[in-house]
């Protein structure tokens, strides 16, 4: 647990990490009933249900031009009001080396808070 989530007390943390987008994939059915924010290359949305998240995901890798190899980051946890929330992050890289590239991309994905 790092610092911050000692101080936002959040609880349950848990880090995962793979190769691919199904990780991501799962997770975002996983919580369908939930709004998304999405931050891709191009464009910022927020109150995106869950279905609606997949479709802007391959909307978003179907117009870029450079096929990139994807990697998933996935952050889960449960905040100091007991909801879980989930935090993806998508990393496209255009070379085979693990090196700062230009064309490298990130996506992110976040469960958003609303109160009732």
């Amino acid at each position: 647990m790092s610092l911050i989530d000692f101080i936002k007390k959040r609880k349950d943390v848990t880090y995962e990490e793979s190769e691919g987008i199904n990780l991501a994939v799962f997770l975002i059915s996983e919580y369908k009933d939930r709004k998304f924010s999405f931050k891709g290359f191009n464009n910022k949305y927020s109150g995106v249900s869950g279905q609606d998240i997949l479709k802007l995901l391959q909307d978003e890798m179907d117009s870029l031009l450079i096929l990139y190899r994807y990697s998933t980051k996935v952050k889960k946890y449960t905040d100091k009001n007991g909801i879980s929330h989930l935090n993806i992050k998508l990393l496209g890289r255009a070379g085979t080396m693990h090196r700062y590239n230009p064309l490298d991309i990130e996506i992110n994905i976040k469960t958003e808070y609303r109160p009732l």
